[in-house]
């Protein structure tokens, strides 16, 4: 189904927010707090299936994780029962009516183990302002010209993580990767946590992998998608997660 089909039949789809159970896929039965309008896939069980597969390999009971860009909490949810009860997942949503519904999908499956943080990631040392367009849900850079503007607010992981241990990070921030990872060179270089990045339209591809490497992580960025072979960095396409290993580790099979 192509993007334009897609939009129109969303049109018709209802907006009301309200608790849902996943229907299928790998997160079948848990409960999330979204609308058909905004979140479809989710509903369903149908979005994300490369992504929750690679999360479901690399995830370990009792590490920590960080969901940024977490939207209404789908890969959360995942990242909540990897983890398990005596691991810690930390939840970045900027957008507040966003996060006080990813915060009611925590309530609902009863994930102790899951902080919801308000705000998003940048390259900021202290906290800053930012009006961005929200569509549906979401707070994107490149938004809809039409969408309602609405005030975030950011920091730098650097500036606000504490001496605690960083196993793992999603990165899912619709155009702001580059400010969000500059804002987190410390974590990266300390604990070289698994990495994984979703790139969007209009993003300079080299430099991020370039921040990446200086970070003390190979080169190398393996497409999820696909989950076998490696893409050159100046092949990395719009809207596709990629991963990235230590440098000086022995790279996970993916």
């Amino acid at each position: 189904m192509n993007a334009k089909l897609k939009e129109t039949i969303r049109r018709f789809l209802p907006t009301t927010i309200r608790d849902h159970r996943i229907q299928r896929g790998p997160l079948r039965g848990a409960r999330i707090y979204t609308s058909w309008h905004d979140y479809p896939g989710a509903i369903l069980g149908t979005t994300e299936t490369p992504l929750l597969a690679w999360l479901a390999r690399q995830v370990k009971s009792g590490e920590t994780w960080l969901d940024i860009g977490a939207h209404y909490g789908y890969t959360s949810i995942a990242l909540s029962r990897l983890v398990g009860p005596s691991g810690r997942v930390f939840a970045f949503e900027p957008v507040a009516a966003t996060a006080a519904c990813l915060a009611r999908t925590r309530e609902l499956n009863h994930f102790d183990q899951l902080t919801v943080v308000p705000f998003g990631l940048s390259a900021d040392t202290g906290l800053r302002l930012h009006r961005l367009p929200v569509f549906r849900g979401m707070a994107e850079r490149t938004g809809p010209p039409t969408a309602p503007r609405q005030v975030i607010v950011t920091a730098s992981l650097d500036s606000l993580w504490s001496d605690e241990a960083v196993h793992g990070i999603k990165i899912d921030v619709q155009g702001m990767e580059a400010d969000v990872l500059a804002g987190m060179r410390n974590v990266l270089s300390r604990w070289k946590p698994g990495l994984v990045v979703e790139f969007h339209r209009g993003v300079d591809r080299r430099s991020l992998v370039d921040l990446i490497e200086h970070c003390g992580y190979a080169r190398t960025p393996f497409p999820i998608q696909e989950m076998r072979l490696p893409a050159a960095s100046l092949q990395i396409e719009d809207d596709r997660s990629y991963a990235f290993f230590s440098s000086a580790a022995t790279r996970k099979t993916v």
